[in-house]
């Protein structure tokens, strides 16, 4: 089990997602009703990236997923799991 960011928050490695834990299902949870903007995501993404130097390159993909995000493929659209659907 490793860790969540710097806040040594548990990291479950048997979760829904890739082996990763679910902490996606997580977010969702904890945060789905919340409205934010890209701007809050960045310089959130920005400060992860500061406290975790090591995943900065992950971090830069998953941003620039998020920038061009609607020429990516992507199916969360028609997935009733995912909150679109």
């Amino acid at each position: 089990m490793g860790t969540a960011g710097g806040a040594g928050l548990p990291l479950p490695l048997d979760g829904d997602v890739g082996g990763m834990g679910d902490e996606i299902g997580r977010l969702r949870d904890k945060r789905g009703d919340q409205d934010v903007t890209f701007a809050d995501v960045a310089d959130h993404l920005r400060d992860f990236s500061d406290i975790n130097p090591d995943d900065g390159d992950v971090v830069q993909r998953l941003a620039a997923f998020l920038a061009d995000v609607e020429d990516e493929p992507h199916h969360h659209e028609t997935d009733p799991e995912r909150g679109l659907a």
